[in-house]
């Protein structure tokens, strides 16, 4: 079993770790491929993998035709490495999963073709695992829609290796002064600044704060100059990819999720795990796991005075945030279970080997 990624610095690859893991424990020998250091903390990588997006990816094709020599199935996370693999002669069974629809917003000038490569490639692999009932919508009618199957991505269970205090002294944040987190990909999906807009908006109305932003993605130093225009070098750390991101979650006092749109959301999953007080964009399938008001507070997208709202009310009341926090918990642990969901991936490798 081959498990091939892209760059990813979020969720995409905890998922490839977490799955990996599982499938190990279940007899199967596992491979990872992908950028150098793209697991990073999280599992031995086997094989370096760059999969560019330009004419360069031919480099990538002819190393992957090395690759599969010898493997039963394989399992490419994501658009373009998914191609790759697609265009590979006489390879194995190959399963894709495809964690992010191309959006316009994020894309520029190059969404329309790259949604005509994603409604093109279930046609061209043996099974397609989308993640959300939403993203199954975007590939209805299109040839190979019979081969698709929804399953959300099994995360790891997030450890924690520091106690709050410790992540709190790093970040210098003053005793008493709440601390709110996000952690995700620095990407205009995630939409970070509506936090950094959100986080003005809560200083100038006499509320005292910090903020961590952990991760890292082209928008870093977009992000990093919109902060300093809002005066906010002495209030927002952006802590760059850690791989011990859940040490941060842990030691929040609110967890702030804003993206556009999100396949899953395993931050989302992540911080209801930690019992953490959540607000999340409702967005694709997050409010299945954020109930508002029971499991954790929803916001529309790309709207920071209303997150600057629900934030504030989250931190005036710490008492009814932890009450959320603990609902949270107990309503993701009721509702996605990492064992059974990497038992339904292997159900789809079986498909695809009885196929061949």
């Amino acid at each position: 079993m081959l498990q091939l990624l892209g760059p990813s610095a979020g969720g995409i690859r905890r998922h490839v770790a977490s799955l990996s893991d599982g499938l190990e424990a279940r007899g199967w020998t596992v491979e990872v491929a992908g950028p150098p250091g793209v697991m990073d903390g999280l599992r031995p990588q086997d094989h370096d993998l760059v999969v560019p997006r330009n004419q360069h990816a031919v480099g990538a094709w002819r190393e992957l035709a090395r690759l599969v020599h010898g493997v039963d199935v394989v399992h490419a996370h994501g658009l373009t490495v998914g191609w790759v693999a697609a265009l590979v002669v006489r390879r194995p069974p190959l399963v894709v999963t495809v964690h992010n629809l191309v959006l316009r917003e994020a894309e520029g000038r190059a969404a329309q073709a790259l949604r005509r490569l994603e409604g093109r490639l279930p046609a061209r692999v043996d099974r397609t695992i989308v993640i959300s009932d939403e993203m199954a919508r975007r590939f209805q009618g299109v040839p190979g829609a019979d081969r698709i199957t929804v399953i959300p991505p099994a995360g790891p269970v997030p450890s924690v290796r520091r106690p709050a205090a410790a992540v709190r002294a790093e970040l210098e944040v003053p005793d008493g002064v709440p601390l709110v987190v996000l952690v995700g990909r620095l990407h205009p999906q995630k939409d970070v600044g509506s936090l950094l807009e959100a986080t003005r908006m809560l200083l100038d109305r006499g509320v005292e704060l910090r903020v961590a932003v952990v991760g890292d993605g082209p928008e870093g130093d977009a992000l990093r100059r919109r902060a300093a225009d809002l005066r906010l070098d002495e209030v927002v750390r952006f802590t760059g990819a850690r791989d011990d991101a859940s040490d941060f979650l842990a030691a929040a006092d609110v967890v702030a999720m804003c993206s556009i749109w999100e396949g899953f959301g395993l931050v989302v999953s992540e911080a209801l795990q930690l019992g953490r007080p959540l607000v999340a964009t409702a967005v694709g399938p997050v409010p299945r796991m954020v109930i508002d008001g029971e499991t954790g507070r929803l916001v529309p997208p790309s709207r920071p005075n209303r997150l600057a709202d629900v934030i504030g009310e989250l931190l005036d009341d710490p008492a009814a945030a932890r009450q959320l926090g603990a609902q949270g918990a107990a309503h993701i642990a009721a509702t996605f279970s990492a064992d059974a969901l990497i038992d339904r991936v292997v159900g789809v490798y079986d498909q695809a080997l009885e196929n061949r």
